[in-house]
């Protein structure tokens, strides 16, 4: 039984670097992501059910996931791109900007889809809904892979253990 209630720690720790834009060391970022991504992944999937059963209400809700996913998708996107330009040694990460290009290409092909699906949700479903929402699935699918490889991989925009100054030097600019 533990004689105390702090978090266990493991013996040995990763390196990782922490986020800058952060609430109570807590990521904005990785907070904020998951709801654009749960969001524009299940667009496919509403497409393929409003032709299926052949309802609006399949067609409707995957305007609403485009819709919400983007706008919460820029609000993480600002977060990230925060994160990335904050911390010099991010950008030296050629995943990091492979994330960054195929993030923006995400919220591009959100943005065309709902451009695509505001007049009429329903007539927009066959076939450029379905062809943008499944290219949108595919660029969610890399993005998130890409992500995780930053947070898992590298220990970027985490909750960071050890000295938070530890890359401080690495965010001045050169001396010349």
């Amino acid at each position: 039984m533990r004689k105390t209630l702090e978090q266990p720690k493991p013996r040995t720790t990763t390196h990782s670097v922490r986020s800058r834009v952060a609430i109570a060391k807590h990521p904005l970022h990785p907070m904020l992501v998951v709801y654009p991504v749960a969001l524009l992944s299940l667009v496919f999937p509403a497409d393929l059910l409003s032709l299926w059963f052949d309802t609006v209400f399949w067609s409707q809700t995957a305007f609403w996931m485009n819709a919400v996913g983007l706008a919460i998708g820029v609000v993480a996107g600002i977060a990230g791109t925060a994160d990335m330009f904050l911390i010099r040694v991010v950008r030296r990460h050629v995943s990091a900007w492979n994330h960054f290009i195929v993030a923006v290409m995400v919220l591009a092909m959100a943005g065309l889809g709902v451009w695509l699906r505001a007049p009429d949700p329903a007539a927009a479903v066959w076939p450029w809904g379905l062809l943008q929402s499944g290219v949108l699935l595919l660029l969610v699918m890399i993005a998130g892979w890409l992500g995780g490889t930053l947070s898992f991989r590298h220990g970027i925009g985490v909750y960071g253990e050890g000295n938070p100054h530890e890359h401080e030097a690495d965010d001045k600019p050169p001396a010349e």
